[in-house]
């Protein structure tokens, strides 16, 4: 997302407030988009549901879309992370020509093996209408391709469009939603809401067509990379994983309820865990606008000098200057994330009523604010490591957060209503904890672990 945050950056040199509040709003779209997207859309589609569906229809529909988008998002993390470095050297190559038809091939092969998992389960396991069977497929699949889209758009220069996308799919979910639910119930909302995705992926589809012309056919050459980088695949997936198996263990708890032929939900937990993600949206804007550019151009440096075959006194002095820049991000980040966190913890009690919860929901709320703000301080060390290629390391630190993170909710859950969120925040934790001392000791060795990585000619 570097190209991109660039460009965001350039607005917050126009040194104007609206351009500024523009840059954040853009920031927050292409970083958190189908996240914030989703929850309005839920949000304004339930306000019209009250006035049509029972309260057993609105579940049935709102499960349905969480589990379209947690499925379908754990089965594209296998692709997304080797196709992700594909792409990148692609971009390095300057092969501009390959980069439409792979992602044509990557939406064939999601889409098939989407397909097969997702028509199977929909078609024998419930007994929906003919009509909401076909359309919670199509959701499936069309999330899935938003998921690859994403991929590839964040190298679009046009990040208005990507904004608009969301924008513009949000408003048609809403109004078709309003349009056919009064005459078609629950079979007119998954409808319309279908639609609205259907033309976020269009859109987005647009951008990158235009964005990168091509005269080359189909190509799935990115799937040698599976074989290349087998931990890529293992670290998407995992990862994944880890953001949902809380809730997993939590829907087929005692205190789970069930839904719909196969869906499950834990109101207790889900919502407050849902809300509390969403206060972490500005370290998300504030990574892809502000932390991540000025790291990446250190990063730059630093690698720039290696190849250049710089002394070693330079290369230390671009490395002390790179780890200067990352001492600098966290303590920003810290700073604005950790103020707007504790805010909110602040607040919770204030908000319980207005946002329609109980409670029962305060200390899951709490502890889920605190879990979100450790897990994206989690992720973005997850990303550093990458940068320096430590994919092993990730891959290590990912494979605890999904333990710790079952583990804990699993024994927490025992505990009964109180200790609810603490495995995940413990998981998130003690994940942070390790790779920020793995992360830590590769920081001090890089010279010599960036000259051992080197081929031997």
């Amino acid at each position: 997302m570097a190209g991109i945050g660039f460009r965001l950056r350039r607005m917050l040199d126009q040194e104007s407030y609206m351009a500024t509040i523009e840059a954040y709003i853009y920031s927050a779209l292409i970083s958190s988009g189908p996240w914030l997207i989703t929850i309005v859309i839920i949000g304004c589609i339930g306000i019209l549901q009250a006035q049509t569906l029972g309260f057993e229809d609105s579940t049935i529909f709102r499960t349905t879309i969480i589990y379209a988008y947690a499925f379908s998002l754990i089965i594209v993390g296998i692709v997304q992370m080797p196709l992700t470095r594909y792409l990148a050297d692609l971009l390095f190559g300057r092969d501009f020509q390959m980069y439409f038809p792979t992602y044509v091939g990557a939406l064939i092969l999601v889409g098939v093996v989407q397909f097969l998992i997702g028509a199977p389960l929909i078609y024998w396991y419930s007994d929906w209408s003919p009509l909401y069977k076909l359309h919670a497929l199509i959701l499936y699949i069309v999330v899935s391709f938003i998921w690859v889209a994403m991929i590839f758009v964040s190298t679009v220069k046009d990040f208005r469009s990507i904004s608009l996308a969301y924008v513009l799919g949000g408003v048609i979910s809403i109004l078709i939603s309003k349009w056919l639910g009064e005459t078609r119930g629950l079979d007119g909302f998954i409808i319309g809401y279908t639609a609205g995705q259907v033309f976020i992926f269009l859109f987005l589809s647009m951008r990158v067509a235009v964005e990168f012309p091509t005269t080359q056919g189909v190509s799935f050459e990115f799937i040698r990379y599976f074989r290349t980088y087998p931990s890529l695949v293992l670290i998407g997936f995992l990862y994944n994983l880890a953001i949902w198996v809380d809730k997993f263990i939590f829907w087929f708890s005692p205190i789970g309820e069930h839904v719909d032929a196969f869906l499950y939900t834990c109101y207790l937990y889900d919502v407050p865990m849902y809300l509390a993600y969403l206060t972490v949206v500005p370290a998300m804007s504030l990574f892809l606008i502000r932390i991540e550019t000025s790291f990446y151009q250190y990063y730059k440096d630093y690698y720039g000098a290696v190849v250049g075959k710089k002394g070693l006194r330079a290369i230390k002095q671009q490395k002390a200057d790179m780890v200067h820049s990352m001492k600098l991000s966290i303590s920003r980040l810290l700073k604005v994330q950790g103020t707007l966190s504790l805010l909110a913890l602040l607040a919770v009690p204030y908000l319980i009523k207005p946002l329609g919860l109980n409670w029962l929901h305060l200390s899951v709320l709490r502890i889920g604010i605190l879990g979100a703000f450790v897990h994206v301080m989690f992720l973005l060390l997850s990303i550093g490591l990458l940068y320096f290629e430590f994919r092993t390391e990730t891959l290590i630190i990912t494979a605890l957060f999904l333990f710790f993170n079952a583990i804990g909710t699993y024994g927490m859950f025992a505990l009964g209503l109180a200790y609810y969120g603490y495995g995940y925040f413990l998981a998130c934790l003690i994940s942070l904890f390790v790779g920020a001392l793995i992360l830590d000791n590769r920081i001090r060795n890089l010279e010599y672990i960036t000259f051992v990585m080197q081929p031997v000619k």
